[in-house]
């Protein structure tokens, strides 16, 4: 492991790394067992932490990283953090200088020959104009017609019915969970099944098919995000910025019948 001391962005993907092949795993394969993308785990070997989404769900990711590759978290996230706080202290931005003015340019004589030549040819243009409006005989006005009223449309006599499509039809046996205005990291883990867990976008929606199973749940944004599952609602399922683990029971089992 990596010394704490002055630790760069940088020097703390190089050692993330390094641990990653030594335990012979891939991005490919943390990927497929964390849902994490390639992109974002490229991003934290590479130190390029400006990629990553914030400081809360990059620990989510490093954490789950960890666990893949078999590494203790506690030491990995302190260097993390660390070298998350130099990456942001060192990003400074750059001095905008203003433009030297342009000094206006006055116009060249041969500017103010090009003007007075235009106005001429218009000049002359207008006498002839005049002069052949006089020499053409008038014209007769047309003869006045009587044209029949216009007859008047049918007034519409029914709405057209606009068709709005309805929403998709919620399962009940699922788990349905929305975020609000921002996004939020979620964990669903299915008694039975392997856990799955994705970067929900802000107001989007995902249905886990439960079945009626308890469910266990993290929230990286508790109040981001609403769930619902088997009759059960928690809107918003916590507070805003809170890391929050909810439990659901399942269904009550059904007795048999005779």
């Amino acid at each position: 492991m990596i010394a704490l001391t002055k630790i760069t962005a940088r020097d703390f993907g190089e050692a993330l790394k390094a641990a990653r092949e030594e335990a012979h795993a891939t991005l490919e394969g943390i990927s497929d067992r964390t849902k994490i993308s390639v992109r974002m785990l490229s991003a934290l070997e590479a130190g390029e932490l400006g990629k990553l989404p914030n400081q809360m769900f990059a620990r989510m990711f490093l954490r789950q990283y960890l666990e893949f590759i078999g590494a203790a978290p506690e030491q990995w996230l302190q260097a993390f953090d660390i070298a998350w706080r130099r990456s942001a202290e060192s990003s400074q931005p750059y001095a905008v200088w203003p433009a030297a003015p342009v000094k206006a340019r006055r116009p060249g004589p041969w500017i103010l020959g090009l003007a007075i030549v235009a106005v001429g040819i218009v000049g002359v243009l207008l006498v002839e104009s005049r002069h052949s409006r006089r020499s053409q005989p008038p014209v007769a006005a047309p003869a006045a017609t009587r044209t029949a009223p216009a007859a008047p449309r049918p007034a519409a006599t029914q709405a057209v019915a606009q068709t709005v499509p309805a929403e998709p039809v919620h399962r009940p046996d699922a788990l349905l969970i929305r975020t609000g205005g921002s996004s939020c990291w979620v964990e669903v883990h299915v008694a039975g099944e392997s856990p799955s867990s994705r970067l929900l976008a802000a107001d989007t929606a995902w249905e886990v098919p439960a079945g009626g199973k308890d469910v266990d749940l993290t929230l990286g944004d508790a109040g981001a995000v609403s769930v619902e599952y088997l009759g059960q609602t928690r809107s918003p399922a916590g507070q805003p910025g809170e890391v929050a683990h909810l439990h659901f029971p399942g269904a009550p089992a059904q007795p048999a019948q005779r």
